[in-house]
């Protein structure tokens, strides 16, 4: 039996969210977009973030966060992607990133590699590395089994020598930590397989240009550059041969809040239109109470409570170990990122040219919006993947 039904910790935290992205997030929006080299302004929110205990939200309070559960993550992330989405997923990439760490580390690995992360003193960040230029999403894709992979370990004593090219993973070259998904030998697929920790002051790792988007300039991307990278065989997650295991749950875990995100920025979008077509007056009555605009609303608040509820059951099912906990992980993500694209355009289309103005924030939604689509597994492989488990 499902029960979606936000507890007293979950309303705490939901609300801290609210406040902290309403102080501290909205007043920059319109600097973000400028500073999408430098970062300087995201610097000081995500320290503030920090301070809050949002870094460390989903790590165990043995290890100095704060150890929530899957639906107050959910519900935090909703938040953030109401007033920016590409805040909420710098923050949603770093526990992305801690994710391996959590379902694969022994203690000794967690102990060194989540307490810096979930610090409240200064920020850590996390960053996973996946894709790569000539494999794309290929990656991300279970059905082929590690086979395109081209970052390369090699046994070299007590360490790994680690050589290759990951493309446009978030905070890269900001980030503390780099999860890494490698292999001994593609030929070997899913027994060469492997996913390793790298810390930012190793020597031979570095980076390319930062990425120029259509969106949420607030998220760095860049390419990660590894060059006969020494790391010791203790960063290992798990074995040789483990990671594609650790990936797939990884991603699993981690699609539905793509799919969230998708739900915050839908709704930030939805209630500043409403808002807006409840005040402008057309053909002598204000825009919400024509007919055809009301319906669109109609349309849009019933889209956006729908994926909300997926993700919820999605993550509901991660929880219990439900056996079709992936398939609802997946399901939540294409439907969720397809609707926030659907509701963001809408919001620009009902608010006409002031839709399309960078005076109003819909059109960073729309735009913000569209990468959801894409990363995480674009929505046209996810969809070939709910389609086999059917």
């Amino acid at each position: 039996m499902y029960n979606f039904q936000l507890s007293e910790e979950r309303h705490q935290f939901q609300e801290m969210a609210r406040k902290f992205a309403e102080k501290e997030i909205k007043p920059l929006n319109d600097k973000f977009e400028d500073d999408w080299e430098t970062h300087r302004y995201m610097t000081q929110v995500l320290k503030k973030a920090a301070e809050l205990g949002f870094m460390g939200l989903t790590i165990d309070p043995k290890y100095g966060g704060i150890g929530s559960d899957g639906m107050t993550t959910m519900a935090v992330l909703e938040e953030l992607a109401a007033v920016n989405g590409g805040v909420a997923t710098v923050i949603g990439d770093t526990w992305f990133a801690q994710t391996p760490i959590i379902i694969a580390a022994n203690e000794e690995q967690r102990e060194r590699f989540l307490r810096p992360l979930a610090s409240r003193e200064e920020v850590n960040l996390g960053c996973i590395c996946m894709t790569e230029p000539d494999s794309g999403s290929d990656i991300e894709d279970e059905r082929m089994r590690f086979r395109t992979v081209k970052t390369i370990l090699k046994e070299d004593g007590e360490h790994y020598i680690l050589n290759g090219l990951k493309a446009w993973p978030s905070n890269a070259g900001i980030a503390s930590h780099y999860i890494v998904v490698a292999t001994t030998d593609p030929k070997m697929e899913e027994k060469g397989s492997g996913i390793l920790v790298v810390e930012k002051d190793r020597p031979g790792l570095s980076f390319g240009k930062i990425e120029r988007k259509m969106g949420m300039a607030e998220d760095q991307n860049r390419e990660v550059v590894f060059e006969n990278v020494r790391v010791p065989k203790s960063n290992l997650l798990g074995k040789i041969g483990d990671g594609l295991r650790i990936l797939q749950t990884t991603v699993a875990y981690n699609r539905l809040g793509a799919g969230m995100i998708s739900v915050g920025m839908a709704r930030g979008a939805f209630e500043y239109a409403l808002q807006y077509c409840k005040n402008r007056v057309v053909g002598g009555k204000v825009l919400v109470k024509h007919s055809l605009i009301s319906a669109m609303f109609a349309d849009m608040a019933t889209k956006i409570d729908a994926a909300r509820l997926l993700v919820y059951r999605a993550s509901w099912a991660l929880k219990r170990k439900d056996p079709n906990r992936a398939r609802y992980s997946n399901m939540a993500k294409v439907f969720a990122t397809n609707m926030a694209m659907e509701v963001t355009s809408n919001c620009v289309q009902v608010m006409g040219s002031y839709g399309y103005s960078k005076e109003y924030p819909v059109e960073k939604y729309m735009r913000d919006a569209k990468i959801v689509q894409i990363y995480l597994g674009p929505n046209e492989m996810v969809q070939q993947l709910i389609g086999e488990n059917l």
